[in-house]
């Protein structure tokens, strides 16, 4: 948890200007609010062993037939007897499939370091309390990041992004912060539908823009003049109340 905590109080100075007070998980309801496929952790359905599973669909309908990874590979060595594989009829499949119809959402590929509470991962590197984590480090509370590193409260980032915080549908960005359905964009704030944006704020369905506010260019100097009065309301508030209310899906009614 120290690599975690670290990673994750690095990317808010990055992001943010300054380090949070508190831990990651002081911020949990606040990075999770639009993160699909959260982690949530059960009882596996063979034993009192914890079981780290992503809330999508699929898992959700297996409930309550999940099993730690260990228990399922023990589990695929049953097998129906022939008698009962002859009598199997969509009537009786319940039970007498009873006795194997398991699941494990531990899915864990490669080589993973320090990754803590996480379901469906690997390669990975100090990855906390995520789902579907792949190629990818110093992830948290994330959904489906792959081949990014530093992201928190981030949910379908799908390659090569770094150091943003709740960022969604997106690729390839960089030190945003609740960026979405973007492309190729860094150190923006609330953008929707985004390319090749830069050092903006406010921007929707835009391309090309450096220095911009509400898709208007202003320049260097009042941009950052104004970035900084923002960094500091959302600093505040998270300090104080671990929340932020605005995010890129209500800002425009806030």
């Amino acid at each position: 948890m120290l690599e975690i905590e670290e990673a994750f109080q690095k990317t808010c100075a990055l992001v943010l200007g300054e380090r949070l007070p508190g831990k990651i998980d002081d911020y949990e309801k606040w990075l999770t609010v639009h993160v699909k496929g959260k982690v949530r952790k059960v009882k596996s359905a063979i034993s009192s062993n914890s079981v780290y599973m992503p809330s999508v669909g699929f898992y959700e309908r297996m409930m309550p037939n999940v099993v730690a990874l260990e228990e399922s590979l023990a589990l695929g060595k049953k097998a129906l007897s022939e008698a009962d594989v002859g009598k199997l009829s969509l009537s009786n499949a319940k039970k007498l499939l009873s006795g194997i119809k398991a699941t494990t959402p531990e899915i864990i590929y490669g080589t993973n370091v320090g990754s803590e509470e996480c379901s469906c991962y690997g390669p990975t590197q100090f990855c906390y309390r995520s789902t579907f984590c792949w190629f990818s480090k110093f992830i948290g509370y994330s959904f489906w990041p792959r081949d990014s590193e530093h992201l928190f409260g981030c949910s379908n980032v799908a390659g090569f992004s770094s150091f943003s915080i709740r960022c969604y549908s997106s690729t390839k960005l960089t030190r945003c912060f609740e960026v979405n359905d973007s492309n190729n964009c860094s150190s923006s704030y609330f953008c929707h539908n985004c390319e090749n944006v830069h050092d903006s704020m406010f921007c929707f369905n835009a391309k090309n823009l450096h220095y911009a506010i509400g898709n208007v260019e202003i320049g260097r100097e009042a941009y950052l003049r104004l970035k900084k009065m923002l960094l500091e309301r959302i600093h505040s508030d998270l300090s104080k109340k671990k929340l932020f209310a605005p995010d890129i899906y209500n800002i425009a009614s806030k």
